[in-house]
C-alpha cells in the first residue's frame, strides 16, 4: 500500500517516562539456590534483545499505518510482513511483545479482512512526535527498507533505541539537543555505547549531527544536537536562527552650531 504522508504521528510519552528502557538485551543470570541471596550480574541476551528490536520496529511500522485521527490500523501478518521486512513468527511475536507492554491493543477479525490494532495514547494530550515515514520505505512504498538495515546485533538494537528518543525529543525546529547521559537514561544503552550509536544512525542516514560549540571564550556547551534526516529540516537555515541579530550601526546625528564653530575656531591660523 502506497504511503499517503511523508510523516506520521509517533506517540511519545512512554519514551519520555523511561519505558524505553524496558525493552532489554540483557538478563540475569540463572543461579542455584545455594545463591539466590547473591545479587547476579546482567549478561548478553540475544534472544531477548532480537524480541525487542523486533518490536521496536514493528511500533514504527504500526505508527506509519495506522490511521491520523484514530491511530488505528487495519493491517494482515502479510502485510506487516512485507512492511517490515519480517518473518510471520516474529511479527506474532512482536505484536504480543507491544501489547504486553501497553503500547497497542489488538481486535482480532476474520483472517480475510486481517486485524484491526489500536496504537494506545495516540490522541494524548500529552503531545507526539513525527516519523519521517516516506524516508523510511525510501522509495519502495511495499516496504520499509530503512527498517530492514536494522539487523539482529548490539549496535542495531541499540540504533533502534537511541533513534526513537530522538524523534521523541525533536523540538519545534527539527532538533533534538540532548546529552549522552540524558540518552542513557531514557533508553537503557550505555554510555559508552552512543558515540558509536550515533556513528551507525549517520551511516544508515538517519540522522546528522553537530557537536557541542563554544558559546564565548570560556564557555562550551558539550550537547550534541541532532537532525533527523526525512524532513525538509536544514542545518544552515537553523544556524542562521542561532545567529544573534546583528546590531545596526546608530545613524550619524548632524553636529550642533556650537560643535561647528568649536572646530571651526580651532583649525582657524593665529594671526602673529
Amino acid at each position: 500500500m502506497a504511503a499517503k504522508s511523508e510523516w506520521a504521528k509517533l506517540p511519545i510519552r512512554w519514551i519520555h517516562e523511561g519505558a524505553l528502557v524496558d525493552f532489554r538485551g540483557r538478563s540475569t543470570r540463572p543461579s542455584s539456590r545455594l545463591f539466590l541471596h547473591l545479587v547476579q550480574p546482567e549478561v548478553d541476551a540475544p534472544a531477548l534483545r532480537n524480541e525487542s528490536l523486533a518490536a521496536l520496529k514493528l511500533f514504527l511500522v504500526l505508527c506509519c499505518r495506522a490511521d491520523f485521527s484514530t491511530g488505528m490500523a487495519k493491517v494482515t501478518y502479510t502485510e506487516l510482513c512485507k512492511l517490515g521486512v519480517m518473518s510471520r513468527a516474529v511479527v506474532a511475536r512482536s505484536l504480543l511483545r507491544l501489547e504486553n507492554a501497553g503500547l497497542i491493543a489488538r481486535e482480532t477479525r476474520a483472517l480475510k479482512s486481517g486485524s484491526l490494532i489500536k496504537i494506545e495514547k495516540w490522541n494524548d494530550d500529552y503531545g507526539w512526535g513525527k516519523i519521517p515515514k516516506l524516508w523510511l520505505y525510501d522509495g519502495n512504498l511495499g516496504r520499509m527498507l530503512r527498517l530492514s538495515e536494522f539487523n539482529f546485533t548490539q549496535l542495531s538494537f541499540h540504533a533502534m533505541k537511541i533513534y526513537l528518543a530522538i524523534l521523541a525529543f525533536r523540538d519545534r525546529r527539527g532538533i533534538a539537543t540532548i546529552s549522552y547521559d540524558r540518552l542513557a537514561s531514557y533508553t537503557g544503552v550505555p554510555r559508552h555505547h552512543i558515540a558509536d550509536t550515533i556513528t551507525q544512525l549517520y551511516a544508515m542516514e538517519l540522522v546528522s549531527f553537530r557537536p557541542g560549540e563554544f558559546h564565548n571564550e570560556h564557555q562550551f556547551d558539550r550537547t550534541n544536537r541532532y537532525l533527523v534526516r526525512g524532513f525538509d529540516t536544514r542545518w544552515p537555515a537553523l544556524e542562521e536562527e542561532d545567529k544573534p541579530p546583528v546590531r545596526s550601526a546608530a545613524a550619524p546625528q548632524r553636529p550642533s552650531q556650537e560643535n561647528v564653530a568649536s572646530a571651526l575656531e580651532f583649525v582657524k591660523p593665529s594671526e602673529n
